[in-house]
């Protein structure tokens, strides 16, 4: 498990940091935040953010899952309002980890 916090992209250019996908991967908040998700493995995989909580109607939360499928990079936007109360993280679940990498970026 590991937490990240976004970079910033700029005008200029940014040199990004990879990370290797891990059960248990949280990433602190930040606005305009996205995924950039790499798939190098041989199947489709999931990314699934785990929003606690209830809606305004008393439903528990949906919880968003995003596919990604073999041999792709696919860019996803998290929300703010995804993060758990508890400890104020949004938190990740992949179906797979194998040769699924990633990237943590703000606009």
């Amino acid at each position: 498990m590991a937490t990240y916090s976004a970079e910033a992209m700029t005008v200029a250019g940014t040199a990004l940091t990879s990370r290797t996908a891990a059960s248990g991967d949280k990433i602190t908040p930040d606005s305009e935040l996205f995924l950039i998700i790499t798939n190098g493995g041989g199947a489709p995989i999931t990314c699934t953010v785990t929003v606690v909580g209830n809606n305004s109607y008393g439903e528990a939360n949906p919880d968003p899952v995003r596919t990604i499928t073999n041999s792709t990079t696919k860019a996803v936007k998290l929300l703010r309002e995804w993060a758990d109360p508890s400890d104020g993280l949004i938190a990740l679940t992949w179906s797979a980890t194998t040769s699924v990498t990633y990237y943590v970026v703000r606009g």
